[in-house]
């Protein structure tokens, strides 16, 4: 069974049809990439997944539980992370304060600071925080205020954000945008050392990116799937090439 299957999404804004009966299974543990133009529908479809925006019709199964009625703050609770195309982070606090407060809000529910725990009890999340951090290569920024990171360390802290909830789906739109090459490379590197099978459903329009991680693609055009396979299978197939590839000249 898959972790994620949505069945027959459809969301319209007015005229504007963004997603059209869109299917789409994705299996536990592996790297699935959706690319396609701009205004394709790719950002729309996490969003449904984020439960920032309901669907006119469709189902969207989570490990076998309907997800659509689940509110968006509960959805991260359930197991689903989201690293934004902008980084959510807190920009005047430090990186370590940054991952703390999921890990706090991971055991509790919500984060809620009570001043008569032990420091005893609190210093094995704050030591996992920190792991997450090291993880991700930002152990030298450790005390160093988000807002003063590069765009690309931004984005990794972001990832630790994400990863100190111990996501079993994490969603990445555009996770390379605005990089530097070096900045991309290091972060594709990262992704692909994360560990604990955790499945990675990827939005990106750097096909470096794409054809580096995913394990299989799908492709949407005008809110629609038009085609989904192998990196290999996704090069060669003329819907894409006419739709998108081509398009990128890659």
């Amino acid at each position: 069974m898959p972790i994620l299957d949505i069945h027959q999404v459809s969301l319209s804004f007015g005229g504007l049809k963004a997603l059209q009966n869109v299917n789409l299974k994705i299996e536990q543990g592996t790297t699935h990439a959706l690319i396609g133009p701009n205004g394709a529908g790719k950002s729309t479809l996490l969003n449904v997944l984020t439960g920032m925006l309901k669907p006119d019709d469709g189902s969207v199964m989570f490990d076998g539980k309907p997800l659509l009625d689940v509110d968006s703050y509960d959805i991260n609770q359930l197991g689903i992370a989201k690293v934004f195309q902008t980084p959510a982070i807190f920009p005047e606090m430090t990186v370590l304060q940054n991952v703390t407060i999921p890990v706090f809000a991971a055991r509790d529910g919500s984060f809620r600071l009570n001043m008569l725990e032990g420091y005893s009890k609190q210093r094995p999340l704050i030591e996992f925080a920190e792991e997450q951090i090291c993880e991700l290569g930002l152990d030298k920024h450790m005390h160093t205020i988000a807002g003063s990171l590069s765009r690309g360390d931004k984005r990794r802290l972001e990832m630790a954000i994400c990863l100190a909830n111990k996501p079993r789906l994490l969603l990445l739109d555009e996770p390379t945008a605005g990089m530097a090459r070096h900045e991309t490379e290091k972060t594709i590197e990262l992704l692909q050392g994360m560990k604990d099978g955790i499945t990675k459903v990827i939005v990106e329009h750097d096909m470096n990116v794409v054809f580096s991680l995913a394990e299989k693609i799908s492709v949407l055009s005008q809110g629609q799937i038009i085609a989904e396979g192998s990196p290999d299978e996704i090069k060669g197939h003329p819907k894409v090439i006419e739709a998108y590839l081509g398009e990128a000249q890659v």
